[in-house]
């Protein structure tokens, strides 16, 4: 009895990551290169159970494997392109294909960390450093990417190369993973490598005056959500009627 208890909770959690994970799906509809995340869920391992202290039966006689429902196995996320939004902006750098931007960000002590993202959202700071909303600076091949004082027809090309008209000012430093599963989400729409991470090549293409939408479908999303809050609610009410029937196990069968 008690172990139905046990496993409609243990779904009611798990379904409750989930919803966890669809709001901040929807919440990041907006997000420039934001990429969605998904949900596996999985059983817990079986055990095999024993009776013991039953004189009807043998001692420790096997009944059988007994689990207690599913719990959030992975979550992933789902790195398929999102749309390209043209913004006409020269700043705004969208990537066709695999990839992402370095980002220099430094920590308490000063010290550079690079991390990764997908939008390409820049700006100019007050010197002229290009930098992300958040304000992390742009890393290039000689480091922070300063555009000229006065420039006024940036071009960014395809591989990444920066021209003041004709000249070359920079190349944005552009990185590939063999296997982006294992990037970690950081915030601000920021990713760090892990130990496990392999990097390859950049072998996509950008381009200027668009921004990447993210890929996030929010009809699928709201579908999601509203299986997700039924489920949930399913599994309340097992809790509800296991619930009363104890109630009457203890109450009333005590008096026969």
């Amino acid at each position: 009895m008690v172990r139905g208890l046990y496993t409609a909770s243990n779904g009611m959690v798990a379904q409750q990551e989930k919803l966890d994970i669809i709001s901040n799906n929807l919440a990041n509809v907006n997000t420039t290169g934001f990429k969605k995340d998904g949900v596996i869920i999985e059983s817990f391992n079986s055990v095999l159970t024993t009776k013991i202290n039953d004189r009807s039966m043998p001692m420790n006689q096997t009944i059988g494997k007994m689990t207690l429902g599913c719990r959030v196995g992975q979550v992933y996320t789902d790195n398929t392109q999102g749309g390209a939004t043209m913004t006409d902006d020269p700043y705004n750098v969208a990537i066709l294909g695999n990839g992402m931007f370095n980002i220099g960000i430094e920590d308490k002590e000063g010290n550079q960390q690079i991390r990764y993202t997908r939008d390409g959202s820049f700006t100019l700071s007050t010197d002229g450093t290009l930098m992300t909303k958040e304000g992390n600076y742009i890393l290039g091949q000689n480091g922070k990417i300063v555009i000229p004082s006065g420039s006024n027809n940036i071009r960014i090309s395809e591989n990444g190369t920066i021209f003041d008209n004709d000249t070359q000012i920079d190349k944005l430093l552009l990185t590939d993973f063999e296997n982006p599963e294992s990037l970690r989400k950081i915030g601000d729409n920021l990713y760090s490598q892990t130990e496990d991470t392999k990097t390859n090549p950049f072998g996509g293409k950008l381009m200027q005056g668009y921004l990447e939408s993210s890929n996030v479908n929010t009809v699928r999303e709201m579908v999601d959500m509203i299986s997700v809050m039924r489920t949930y609610e399913a599994n309340q009410k097992v809790i509800q009627t296991q619930d009363e029937t104890l109630k009457k196990a203890v109450n009333d069968v005590g008096r026969l």
